[in-house]
């Protein structure tokens, strides 16, 4: 993978419930990556905090968990608070706190309020969330244009494949595979070309139809594959 790609751990699920995650990152870290993290700090330790406060980030985001209206508040227990108050005391330099909703209670006396974030309006995933939290929205006809660039965000999965975007739940635009191909095949591949035409107009299923990041595109060519690596 080139060294000026950035690595961010974030991706379909919680990067810390893997017990080697921290490692992943002092890896990609000493490789040169940039490093961005996303995370609701559940999985991890002090040790991790530890660890971490040795490194840089180009971000750390960690999603705060709110009053129950949008997360799960079980969540929240005495190794979390201890978590979350190890790392708000280890004063990350790039780090963020973002939040849905109000703030956990027990939350509130740990992260100053003014440091808080509040998060743009709830995205459904692509409808994937039920109805009566989030509506979907209406599907986009025709070329489109993504305003959050997810197409330069794929995803790793442990087994090698490498998806579309942080959307790609059921991994319907798979690109390619890290542990058979060369990380510039991904965006030379016939499935990134084919999505490439559908996101300018061409039928076929197009996942992003449903996204939130999805723009209607009135006029020329949006996605060129042969510019994208």
């Amino acid at each position: 993978m080139p060294r000026a790609t950035d690595i961010s751990f974030a991706g379909y699920s919680e990067p810390w419930l893997h017990p080697k995650c921290t490692k992943m990152v002092e890896h990609a870290y000493t490789r040169g990556h940039d490093i961005r993290i996303f995370t609701t700090l559940v999985g991890m330790n002090g040790s991790d905090i530890r660890r971490l406060q040795m490194l840089q980030f180009r971000a750390f985001i960690v999603h705060v968990p709110d009053n129950g209206t949008y997360m799960n508040s079980r969540l929240i227990g005495k190794s979390y608070l201890n978590v979350m108050r190890r790392l708000v005391e280890a004063n990350i330099p790039s780090i963020r706190f973002v939040v849905l909703g109000k703030v956990h209670p027990d939350l509130a006396d740990i992260i100053p309020a003014k440091a808080l974030e509040r998060l743009r309006p709830l995205s459904s995933r692509r409808g994937r969330l039920e109805s009566n939290i989030i509506k979907p929205r209406q599907p986009v006809v025709g070329p489109l244009t993504c305003i959050g660039n997810q197409q330069h965000r794929n995803v790793l999965l442990p087994n090698g494949d490498v998806t579309l975007c942080g959307m790609d739940f059921e991994r319907r635009h798979v690109l390619g595979n890290l542990l058979r191909d060369e990380y510039a095949y991904l965006f030379e591949s016939s499935i990134f070309h084919e999505i490439a035409d559908r996101m300018n107009g061409m039928d076929g299923f197009l996942l992003c139809r449903m996204c939130e990041f999805a723009h209607p595109q009135t006029s020329g060519c949006y996605m060129d594959a042969d510019q994208q690596t």
